[in-house]
């Protein structure tokens, strides 16, 4: 019987449990390991929420494994965060092949614009890209780790490249020249792709899937079956990957890379045809046409932080669309005359490019995509104001059924917060999804014994007055934070309220480091974290992904429910949405969103059987709001207090 195999590993007697010192039987992790075995022996549609400590992603891969193997099929496990990608690469699929002897092939497939490119590489040596010594010094740089590297992974390089510098060098898909370059042989990408065609797991994110799927399947290999895990974002990867974006900095750094006048670099400058100098007046033209379009919009709406929606077109006169149209043809006129297939294909991607930048721009402005949302952004920078134009679906669960789950046989939806009010239906309802089996499995942890949840009732609410409001937040996480010996995160739903708390508590003096998210990248942070006791101030990346588990991580406050921003343009029109269908958005739609990840946030803090520490929220509205229970409910069950003494008490803290 199939079901053997992976109790075999899994089971009280199996591999695991006789051989591994140290490993635990735990019965959440067999039973969700024989559900994904019966829905790819079955050829079943399968959603799994299985509690943080379950081991859900060896409970997935082994029977994965077992029946790509058996049956020389390939799986594809796509993933939300790198951090979740990085434990199956670096610690589950070694510990699989290596220590349990499983004889299978896997490869890590990223998208086109993650690998370097050879032949770019060495084109850039002769072009004399680059005018800043930072730039330059990063170039050498990557010339060097070129002939180092395996991979050719962006994420490999040994420092942060800058993005103009990667743009240059880094493998476009457009800017292929397929079997006619003369690295093809060596080429990092099609390296990948040849070990993408023979392994039987191809290990993806949410992201590089939708490329997939909105390419008709051209990116990836043919797969016979999938497996979502942090299946709780993939409705805003799908919402993400199908919408539509301008910006006034993306625009002109394009029409920089034809022709920058200041610096006089660009494809412009390396082609040699007697129709350049045209094609630089057109380049111009296009930039002054697109300068004059973006400043109307500042002058329209201002400068400063801003989020702007479009209830129907926007009267706005659309002056980019001839000059980028002038420039598009003279750029394809300019193809067809050059002799060199290198600056063919690059003169075919510039055109391409305005044909984009053009048709993106007259959807938005048009508002041609029914069911889509419109809006502006504006965020002040240093130099000047970045615009951003959007458009992005209100309800991806139509497309994802048809496109995705209509499509695939065999498939796995999993987490460790899938459910709200103990079901499925509302991450069933937002996708589309209609599984054949459902199972919830709670976590194996004792939180009556490891864990305390601290929900205060006299604490300011968020709609009071924003002075007491932040003092009120910035004073009980000064003194949860004396109690914990700092070890704790506190995560927020905003940077405004992040600044305004830290700043407070910075001024307080600790005796250990505050640590601001955006002020380093979040892998050095939590180095940093794990070293000595500190506070992390976080927003959304670290409610969830984020795995710390032991003394470093002890208290997790809650500043506030997770609740999306009604005026935010895509939750407001969904919002519209559930309201024209006579649905109760809040409590259908906001509530259970925010459990969600309200869940996540909780699920920081206990990560092994030995962990320990105390979960505050510190949003009165637990207490004096009727849907407080729903948020307590949802939680896993563990002693509730409103009283600062008991968490005094649980760290065995002396009282002031």
């Amino acid at each position: 019987m199939t079901a053997k195999r992976v109790e075999n590993y899994l089971g009280k007697e199996g591999i695991l449990s006789s051989q591994f010192e140290g490993f635990e039987y735990r019965s959440q992790q067999m039973d969700m390991a024989g559900a994904v075995e019966a829905a790819f022996d079955n050829a079943n549609h399968l959603i799994v929420e299985a509690g943080t400590g379950t081991g859900k992603s060896l409970a997935y891969l082994i029977p994965a494994i077992l029946w790509a193997v058996a049956n020389n099929k390939k799986v594809v496990i796509s993933t939300y965060t790198k951090t979740l990608q990085h434990q199956i690469l670096n610690h589950d699929i070694p510990f699989l092949r290596d220590q349990l002897g499983l004889d299978f092939r896997y490869a890590l497939c990223m998208g086109n614009e993650n690998y370097l490119s050879r032949r770019r590489l060495k084109r850039s040596a002769q072009a004399g890209l680059f005018t800043q010594e930072t730039e330059e010094n990063q170039w050498e740089g990557i010339f060097n780790w070129a002939e180092e590297t395996e991979t050719g992974f962006r994420s490999d390089l040994p420092f942060e490249v800058l993005p103009q510098v990667w743009e240059e060098v880094g493998r476009q898909k457009d800017l292929c020249l397929g079997k006619s370059c003369e690295t093809h042989s060596s080429c990092f990408y099609f390296k990948a792709r040849k070990k993408w065609f023979g392994a039987h797991l191809l290990i993806v994110n949410h992201h590089l899937f939708f490329a997939n799927v909105a390419n008709a399947g051209a990116v990836l290999p043919a797969f016979d079956a999938v497996i979502f895990d942090e299946a709780q974002n993939l409705e805003e990867a799908a919402t993400q990957f199908l919408g539509l974006e301008v910006s006034n900095s993306s625009l002109i750094y394009y029409l920089d890379r034809l022709h920058n006048p200041r610096t006089r670099r660009g494809l412009l400058t390396r082609i040699d045809h007697d129709s350049v100098p045209h094609l630089r007046k057109l380049v111009m033209a296009a930039r002054q046409a697109a300068e004059a379009f973006f400043n109307l919009l500042l002058e329209e709406h201002g400068k400063n932080d801003r989020v702007l929606r479009f209830y129907k077109p926007p009267l706005l006169d659309n002056s980019i669309y001839i000059p980028l149209e002038a420039l598009r043809e003279g750029l394809k006129t300019l193809e067809g005359a050059l002799h060199s297939e290198e600056d063919r294909v690059d003169a075919s991607a510039a055109a391409e490019r305005c044909f984009e930048f053009n048709n993106s721009l007259s959807a938005i402005l048009n508002q041609h995509m029914r069911g889509y949302v419109y809006w502006l952004e504006i965020s002040s920078r240093k130099r000047f104001p970045r615009v951003v134009l959007r458009g992005v679906p209100i309800h991806v669960a139509e497309e994802l059924h048809e496109q995705v789950f209509k499509k695939i046989d065999r498939l796995v939806m999993t987490s460790a917060t899938l459910t709200t009010s103990k079901g499925f239906g509302f991450i069933k309802e937002r996708i589309g999804y209609e599984p054949d089996d459902e199972l919830a499995l709670e976590a194996p942890f004792d939180y009556p014994r490891q864990a305390l949840l601290y929900v205060p009732d006299d604490l300011p609410e968020p709609g009071d007055e924003a002075g007491n409001y932040v003092t009120g937040i910035a004073n009980r996480c000064r003194e949860l934070v004396a109690v914990s010996g700092g070890r704790a995160f506190i995560l927020f739903t905003s940077y405004a309220l992040l600044n305004q708390v830290y700043e407070r508590l910075d001024d307080q003096q600790f005796q250990f480091p505050l640590i601001r998210q955006g002020e380093m990248p979040t892998g050095l942070m939590i180095k940093k974290f794990k070293e000595k006791p500190s506070v992390i101030f976080g927003t959304n990346s670290f409610w969830q992904g984020v795995d710390i588990p032991g003394d470093a991580l002890q208290s997790v406050i809650i500043t506030k429910l997770p609740f999306d921003v009604p005026k935010e343009p895509l939750t407001e029109a969904r919002i519209e949405e559930l309201r024209r269908q006579n649905i109760d958005p809040f409590k259908n739609y906001q509530i259970p969103r925010a459990i969600i990840q309200l869940k996540q946030g909780f699920g920081r803090l206990i990560r092994k059987k030995t962990d320990t520490g105390v979960v505050s929220i510190l949003d009165s509205r637990m207490r004096r709001r009727g849907y407080g229970k729903q948020f307590i409910a949802s939680l896993p069950p563990c002693p509730v207090t409103s009283q600062l003494d008991e968490v005094r008490n649980f760290f065995n803290v002396p009282e002031l």
